[in-house]
């Protein structure tokens, strides 16, 4: 069930990359060009070789493309129409942001790291608390203010031993400075969590304590604040400060009925592992648009 579970969500996750890429493309920016003569054209420029401009516009709803002399230019500014097919100007915004970023962040709420000598729960101190933290946005703005998406993220604590993914939709909130180059991010998610603790040592019956495998999960939610420093047209760096929450209301036990055939020993004591994901995030990294 886990396997088809997982299958689900990354299968989901292509299918949105696929169908929000394409889209993209064909709303993609185009270029104001004024000649020396003040004609204006809604066009896309190349790079300037041997003298030349490479253009291509729409000519009565034919796709056309031409050379340009560089000394019959007079202005040009890139990204200021919506489409080829829009002649309304407009301050230019990315559509489309793919962002990567990675860090490090603290759990909160109790932690059980083990058994203590005589077999007692055994707390993790705050230090066991850290994690790492790396995660991925895809989103499709439909404003300059406003897109929607997808987030996911990826979660260790204890050198891997607890590891946490988290997936689910998104809403983005963009607030630009004055010159349209560098925004505050409002991100908004509610999706699912899963908790995997790959060494809770448990004791069943007069048993020798062992590793066992618990597995967790639950709805999450997750809200984070950030801050795009643009460095090209393309690309800029990140830095956010996110919050995860999520309340998992059932710990199940990996392949319990192999460690306890019949249930012919007492159920192990499980209180205090995988209770919950709550976490504050702090993370860099690159968005591409």
């Amino acid at each position: 069930m886990k396997r088809y579970r997982n299958n689900f969500f990354l299968l989901s996750l292509l299918v949105f990359i696929g169908m929000a890429l394409p889209w993209a493309s064909s709303v993609k920016a185009q270029d104001l060009l004024v000649t020396i003569h003040r004609d204006t054209l809604n066009c896309t420029i190349g790079k300037l070789t041997d003298d030349f401009y490479p253009i291509e516009f729409k000519w009565d709803d034919e796709l056309k493309s031409g050379l340009i002399h560089k000394d019959s230019v007079l202005y040009y500014k890139k990204k200021v129409f919506r489409s080829i097919d829009d002649a309304r100007l407009r301050p230019w915004y990315p559509v489309v942001s793919l962002s990567l970023n990675v860090g490090g962040g603290h759990q909160f709420g109790p932690l059980r790291v083990g058994l203590t000598e005589d077999f007692n729960p055994q707390p993790g101190s705050s230090s066991d608390r850290n994690l790492f933290y790396a995660g991925t946005d895809l989103v499709v703005y439909l404003s300059a203010l406003t897109g929607y998406g997808v987030k996911y993220h990826y979660r260790s604590m204890l050198g891997g031993d607890i590891r946490q993914n988290y997936i689910g939709p998104m809403i983005s909130f963009r607030f630009w400075d004055d010159h349209r180059r560098n925004h505050w991010i409002l991100h908004c998610s509610v999706g699912y969590g899963r908790m995997v603790h790959n060494n809770a040592i448990i004791k069943l019956g007069t048993k020798d304590p062992e590793p066992i495998t618990l597995t967790a999960n639950s709805l999450a939610g997750d809200i984070g604040v950030g801050y795009n420093l643009k460095l090209s047209p393309n690309i800029s760096s990140i830095v956010k400060l996110s919050l995860t929450m999520a309340y998992p209301d059932h710990v199940r036990i990996f392949d319990y009925t192999r460690i306890n055939p019949g249930g012919a020993n007492p159920a192990p004591d499980i209180s205090g592992y995988c209770q919950n994901m709550n976490s504050v995030n702090l993370s860099v990294g690159f968005e591409f648009h």
